[in-house]
């Protein structure tokens, strides 16, 4: 098969167009670095943040710290949290100078306070006129106005090395990558890399499922290309729960459906929370509702609707402002949010419809444990500032990561590429493209069933059962065909989805507990005694995986509360005791 390489160089290479990668980019830029930023689709468009709720969760000067804290479990360094959390207003004037538009009154930004006194994921939310997508418009603008350079529909498949092996161990000298559409593969020399190319996805698009990562363009590459350079990895058993519409493929808009008035129902119109009202430190309201409308389907109360009837008129009109992709997508469905019931699933945590917790372990300048390789975004461990990562976040990630990896590379030199080393990641990459074989959907269909017979209420033989289906899929991997460019880039973020997947089942089954959004009723209690450990993983030289725990360094991570001491029953189990009533699903 003949294809053209194209050649690039540059200081600081950025994976990923998303807000982490954009402001990694633009960053790196301002400290003098020349910057090329590649993206599997177009830049300013793909990714999570372009298709974002309108809400960037802040902190305002005038706020009490510890108020940002609430809700992140005591796996969290709160030194790194409190740092990350005052650079959110930081960020926000700055996106604010660029002409980002944000709701505002009386000439200041407006954030959401609501019923609930927080957003969804805690703290409060400042309203993004246009969501995602018009944010994104503005940053991309000033990525290439800095003079970023830009790749589009080029997803990269994995780094370059010093030793040229993956894993390593030396250093990350650059990455490779195919073109989406022409007969083309990309090399990618770099000083330094920066990797925000997301976090962990299944996507699987179709209504009515209990897992369904979006957007589907995520699918785990940035997870799944660090853990085989054999990056430090960190936080792969803490993903996200959440709501999502059982009808539409969009986003949930939960941030600010929970600060404006809206509720979820179940079919007798009870509020989904009224057993879930106790304060957790482990539990943010998105965790929670996740929870309460996981009991009400799992007892038979079921549908769970979103309630909008109380919302008042002027809220009506600021959800048309901030989160018009999810306004729009009800009212083409024939929905009027304050007069209609809109049926919402919970995602599972079992199957981490998506996961921004868990990525490669990075300090505080992003540096993962590859010399050469910085992350940000949901592609790092985050720093261990939230067991979920939000949109600020990710920004405030990257755009440290960028000036790191900028000042990175002014202290080393371009290497060269070991011989082989490109033929190799390119027969690896283009092998898929074969008239025979077994096709993406069918494979994809092989894991999507495995994956939903987790349930929301784990086991261990569950896990175990899910594990090995997942086992045998990646061992007959190279069965799998592409019938063109675009087929070869699903099956490659397959691939990447199913080698995180499986170190993510790793992880839940070695921690013997229940904890935040992970439910397992062998295990029902939160193990403070034996559990407040910072799980970690690194592939060998060998592609063995290898999984360990680390202490908590007490001194950086409860600077304002501590763990409670020895086990108590998961918030969950304490609502349906340790031997559920009804089916385990």
């Amino acid at each position: 098969m003949s294809h053209k390489t194209i050649f690039h160089k540059a200081d600081v290479l950025v994976i990923g167009g998303g807000a982490a990668g954009a402001m990694a980019a633009i960053r790196a830029k301002e400290f003098g670095a020349d910057v090329l930023l590649v993206d599997k689709s177009v830049f300013g468009t793909s990714g999570c943040a372009a298709l974002a709720s309108g809400a960037y969760i802040t902190y305002m000067p005038e706020d009490d710290i510890t108020f940002h804290l609430k809700g992140r479990g005591v796996l969290t360094n709160q030194t790194m949290a409190i740092k990350a959390i005052r650079a959110t207003y930081d960020l926000l004037m700055i996106l604010d100078g660029w002409g980002v538009k944000f709701v505002k009154e009386g000439g200041e930004i407006w954030r959401g306070k609501g019923t609930t006194g927080e957003a969804a994921s805690g703290g409060f939310a400042a309203g993004l006129v246009g969501g995602g997508p018009e944010m994104m418009k503005v940053i991309r603008r000033e990525a290439l106005q800095r003079g970023v350079r830009v790749i589009n529909r080029a997803p990269i498949t994995d780094l370059l090395t010093s030793d040229g092996t993956l894993p390593t161990e030396g250093q990350v000298i650059g990455a490779f990558g195919v073109s989406g559409r022409e007969d083309e593969i990309h090399v990618c020399r770099a000083k330094a890399v920066v990797m925000c190319a997301g976090g962990f996805n299944f996507g699987y698009k179709k209504p009515g499922m209990n897992f369904a990562g979006m957007p589907l363009n995520i699918t785990s590459d940035g997870v799944a290309m660090q853990l085989r350079a054999g990056a430090i990895m960190g936080n792969m058993a803490v993903g996200s729960k959440y709501l999502q519409s059982s009808e539409f493929y969009c986003a949930p808009g939960i941030e600010h459906f929970t600060t404006m008035g809206t509720g979820w129902i179940n079919k007798n119109g009870e509020d989904v929370m009224r057993r879930f009202s106790e304060s957790e430190q482990e539990f943010t309201r998105r965790l929670s509702l996740g929870h309460a409308v996981a009991l009400e389907l799992l007892e038979g109360r079921g549908p769970v609707y979103l309630d909008g009837s109380r919302l008042a008129p002027d809220n009506v009109r600021l959800l048309w402002d901030v989160i018009p992709i999810i306004m729009n997508t009800f009212e083409r469905a024939g929905y009027e949010i304050t007069k209609d019931r809109i049926p919402y699933i919970p995602v599972y945590a079992a199957t981490y419809g998506s996961s921004h917790g868990g990525g490669a372990v990075v300090n505080e300048k992003c540096m993962t444990s590859l010399p050469g390789l910085f992350a940000a975004g949901a592609s790092s461990d985050g720093m261990n500032i939230s067991p979920n990562l939000n949109l600020s976040w990710c920004m405030v990630l990257g755009w440290w990561a960028g000036e790191h990896a900028a000042n990175y590379a002014k202290q080393t030199e371009l290497q060269d590429i070991k011989n082989g080393q490109v033929d190799d990641l390119s027969k690896r990459a283009l092998r898929y493209l074969k008239p025979e074989g077994l096709s993406f959907n069918e494979v994809h269909e092989r894991a999507a069933r495995a994956l939903s017979e987790l349930g929301v209420i784990l086991t261990d033989e569950k896990l175990s059962k899910t594990q090995k289906t997942l086992s045998e899929i990646l061992a007959n991997f190279n069965n799998v065909k592409a019938n063109d460019r675009h087929d070869l880039v699903k099956v490659l973020g397959l691939r990447n989805s199913l080698e995180a997947l499986s170190v993510i089942l790793e992880y839940l089954l070695h921690r013997k507990e229940s904890r935040g959004s992970v439910i397992n009723s062998d295990h029902p209690e939160t193990d403070n005694e034996n559990w407040l450990t910072l799980t970690k993983s690194r592939l060998d030289s060998s592609g063995k995986l290898h999984v360990w725990d680390d202490p908590i360094p007490a001194r950086e991570f409860y600077v304002h509360y501590k763990p409670r001491p020895g086990k108590s029953a998961h918030p969950f189990f304490k609502v349906i005791g340790k031997q559920p009533s009804f089916q385990v699903r």
